[in-house]
């Protein structure tokens, strides 16, 4: 069985006295429906209600009061509205603006109803939901499997054990990254990892990732506005993976026919679909983040056990020492850009950052908020005094602290950038990157400490 750690925060909503709408969005087929239902089991009862699917459908094109609605659900379902405790699971409620309006209702003709809904797809009401004050929604965010998740799925108690403990148990580096070696390789994708569990074999998963990719297609497809547009987008899903993790112009993009506008067009949809994720850089060093978009984006991908299959790199990754020697470190920054991105269910923000001046190259991979500094994440081996952005960053940075992700141990050194700052640089092997603001904590102890 395969835990989600979402399942933690969908139980804490679930014991609320007075709970608020739980949102769930993410790409499909990463988990959201069967979370939510794997939840059913503390409710004495389940509706389970798909509006933009017959006979459900029907029920809010009839335009009906909510009490109305409230009535037909309960029919349709078999339930009884006499059960205080009940769950109702809207999936996919994007596809009804009807159904968001009647959730706001039932909370006023139903006070304590627990209502939870998915979304693959963000659509112009769901923003204007997502954005009110007093009946905004919980929103989660759900991404494929995270390294810790991986790990819980392989039942290696002891290795699932140490992987948590702090500091990592030594004897135990090597395994947890050759099992990182095979969660890039796999990636975190259910469907993915319940057939590699299956038998252990990778040669099995080729149309399981074939599947995947032509189910989000389809639905991608589904809200294009005409049929150049739907070219467009699979025309961008199919070429986007060896882009994975670099910077690019929509203006040739895969050396497209299409125009800069029509490009940026379907990256736009194609975020709302939660199928692309595009960063743009920061120029300051300090928070709050602020987004540079003139500047090209950084693309990245939700999962990168797709990005190594669909790139044609899954042997060579099989076979790597190091992930940042291979695909020109993409693979590296694209896992750990994963891993970043599922440490928070609350947060879906990359950052990363560039030296604001003309003619300057300098360009930090990542930079990650710890309570009201930016700290900078490098992924690469090279050590302290070749990494010369990160010195420039640190020259202009508030504080003493940075990353570096790489194949080693875990350590921490004095450095000295090239005008001669002293800074801290903490090492972490790749597998540690989910759990970065956790060695932050010892980072700045041992610090202060010194």
């Amino acid at each position: 069985m395969i835990v989600r750690s979402v399942s933690k925060h969908l139980s804490d909503w679930s014991l609320t006295s007075a709970p608020p709408p739980l949102l769930l969005t993410g790409a499909r087929q990463t988990g959201k429906a069967w979370a939510i239902m794997d939840m059913a089991g503390r409710f004495s009862q389940f509706l389970h209600v798909n509006p933009g699917e017959l006979p459900w459908k029907k029920i809010f094109m009839k335009q009906d009061g909510p009490e109305e609605i409230l009535s037909g659900l309960f029919f349709l379902a078999g339930k009884s509205p006499a059960v205080r405790r009940s769950l109702f699971f809207f999936e996919e409620i994007q596809e009804s603006p009807a159904a968001i309006r009647f959730v706001k209702e039932l909370y006023r003709i139903r006070p304590g109803s627990f209502v939870a809904a998915t979304a693959s797809r963000l659509t112009q009401e769901l923003n204007a939901w997502l954005s009110e004050v007093s009946e905004r929604p919980l929103r989660l965010n759900m991404f494929p499997l995270t390294f810790s998740e991986f790990l819980g799925s392989l039942g290696d108690p002891e290795l699932e054990k140490g992987y948590r403990e702090l500091p990592i148990p030594a004897f135990l580096r090597e395994k947890l990254m050759r099992k990182f070696h095979l969660y890039a390789l796999t990636g975190g994708m259910p469907q993915v990892i319940s057939r590699y569990l299956q038998d252990h074999h990778l040669s099995g998963l080729r149309p399981v990732y074939e599947e995947i990719l032509q189910s989000q297609t389809v639905w991608a497809e589904a809200g294009a506005k005409n049929r150049k547009w739907k070219e467009m987008t699979r025309f961008t899903l199919q070429n986007a993976f060896p882009y994975a993790a670099t910077r690019f112009s929509f203006a040739s993009f895969a050396n497209s026919p299409y125009r800069s506008r029509e490009m940026g067009e379907v990256f736009a949809s194609l975020e709302k679909n939660f199928l692309v994720k595009l960063i743009h850089p920061s120029v300051k060093t300090s928070v709050p983040f602020e987004k540079d978009t003139g500047r090209f984006p950084r693309l990245h991908l939700p999962d990168t056990g797709m990005v190594s299959h669909f790139s044609g790199i899954q042997k060579e990754l099989y076979h790597t020492a190091d992930l940042s020697e291979l695909f020109r470190g993409q693979i590296a920054k694209q896992v750990v850009a994963q891993e970043l991105r599922a440490a928070d269910p609350l947060e879906d923000e990359l950052h990363f950052w560039i030296r604001p001046k003309l003619q300057s190259t300098a360009e930090i991979d990542f930079l990650v908020r710890y309570h009201d500094i930016a700290i900078p994440v490098e992924v690469r081996p090279d050590e302290p005094g070749r990494l010369r952005s990160l010195h420039q960053f640190m020259d202009e940075a508030p504080h003493p602290y940075a990353i570096r992700l790489c194949n080693g141990p875990v350590s921490i050194r004095q450095a000295v950038t090239i005008r001669g700052r002293k800074f801290f640089l903490m090492s972490l092997p790749y597998f540690l990157a989910g759990r970065i603001n956790e060695h932050l904590d010892s980072l700045i102890k041992f610090v202060h400490a010194v």
